[in-house]
């Protein structure tokens, strides 16, 4: 009502001010503001609203960027047209997703514009549908509302570091038992095991010509399989982990980690293994980079986990009957504090005592998030509570060091990456 209010104002003043003054010249300055509210009082509220909104991709790692596009169109009346849609939290809007558009008397109206998102942390975010509110020139007629196509969902999950070029060797095993260590279809070694008839899709390569021209029989080479280390991983997603900022602590960098990690082992052909501690979710262990998906879906609802029947050394016991007896690496992931350091030796103690493998204990320090007092003081305090632990410690501050610089820290201390 504000603009009606002025511009009645201004049309009836400079009449008021030609009778008042005798100066009839006065009165032609009445017809703009005359002319602006015979055209409000007349047009129509902005209708005939189409809104389409695209989505560039519905799956983002933490902290990629996604482009979304809005195309708007108006067919009928004049005025403001409002668009706009919300961003759960979680979700950062990079560019305007708020615009207003003056839509034009007996012209068709038609624009768009894009932004992009970025999720701050894993899990699923929510765009909402697109709400668009027409108003006409005045404000005094009804407004129109629309609310445009269907709430957006965005998966995001951990951020993956980029590690493709390196090459793990060094766990790669040779086992000459049958037992779930050795992979039937994997690579072979150069060790003979014997000879025998030709199968169809054995490679030329293994035909032994002179047992061949010899027996009259196509004859090929076997050589013993090469066995796929079996690594496993235990991530701590109880409340331990739950400390530092909701988009980048301990827990948040775990899980990054621990994809990534995942990630690395599955393109150099190790068998591995994903169980979470506090959540009580297991992933035996398995092969291929195919498998990747099964791993990303299970750390998406990881934690933070209230259980009271939960610990890393039950975790380590109910994972067992998994992993066959066969296990090289065992890499647990969590916070070290004095409230969890008896849990954590028990379970390397539990992996040692039952698998005989090498530990790796990754060490979390979410502390800088509050300060560089209170990163040199946990840092001191995390260094006195490993000294006594029968496993190789990676202490790891996200703050400093992103998931990429950790992984190669992991893989350069245990696997020996080159």
């Amino acid at each position: 009502m504000h603009r009606l209010t002025w511009l009645v104002l201004l049309t009836l003043a400079p009449f008021a001010l030609a009778v008042l003054t005798g100066v009839i010249g006065i009165a032609y300055v009445s017809f703009v503001p005359a002319f602006v509210l015979f055209y409000g009082i007349l047009s129509e509220t902005p209708s005939g609203i189409e809104v389409e909104r695209w989505v560039e991709r519905e799956k983002l790692g933490v902290g990629k960027e996604g482009r979304v596009r809005v195309r708007l169109t108006v067919e009928r009346g004049s005025g403001f047209v409002v668009v706009e849609d919300f961003a759960s939290p979680g979700l950062e809007v990079a560019g305007e997703n708020r615009h207003v558009f003056f839509k034009r008397p007996g012209k068709r109206l038609v624009a768009e514009y894009e932004y992009t998102i970025r999720p701050l942390k894993k899990g699923v975010h929510t765009l909402s549908p697109v709400e668009v509110i027409g108003l006409d020139f005045l404000g005094i007629k009804d407004v129109t509302y629309l609310v445009a196509g269907d709430e957006a969902r965005i998966e995001a999950y951990p951020r993956v570091a980029g590690l493709r070029r390196i090459r793990i060797s060094k766990l790669k095993t040779r086992e000459r038992m049958s037992s779930s260590h050795v992979a039937p279809m994997g690579p072979t070694s150069t060790d003979f095991r014997e000879i025998r008839e030709y199968r169809p899709g054995d490679p030329l390569r293994k035909i032994n010509w002179k047992a061949t021209a010899r027996l009259g029989d196509v004859l090929v080479n076997e050589y013993e399989p090469e066995g796929r280390a079996t690594v496993m991983l235990y991530l701590d997603t109880t409340e331990e982990v739950a400390v530092g900022n909701v988009f980048h602590g301990a827990l948040e960098s775990s899980l990054g980690l621990a994809l990534s990690l995942v990630a690395l082992l599955l393109r150099n052909d190790f068998r591995v293994g994903l169980y979470l501690a506090g959540s009580r979710k297991l992933i035996t262990p398995r092969t291929g980079i195919q498998a990747l998906s099964t791993f990303t879906r299970a750390l998406l609802s990881a934690g933070p986990s209230v259980r009271e029947d939960e610990s890393l050394p039950l975790a380590v016991e109910r994972s067992r009957t998994s992993l066959g007896g066969g296990l090289s690496l065992a890499v647990i992931v969590t916070n070290l504090t004095p409230h969890n350091l008896d849990e954590v030796k028990n379970a390397i103690g539990g992996l040692r005592r039952h698998f005989g493998c090498r530990v790796l204990l990754v060490d979390v320090n979410p502390y800088g998030d509050f300060g560089e007092v209170p990163l040199v003081l946990s840092s001191l305090h995390k260094e006195g509570l490993s000294k006594n632990l029968e496993a190789l410690v990676v202490r790891w501050d996200p703050g400093k060091e992103d998931v990429g610089t950790a992984v190669k820290r992991v893989v350069g201390g245990v696997f020996g990456a080159r």
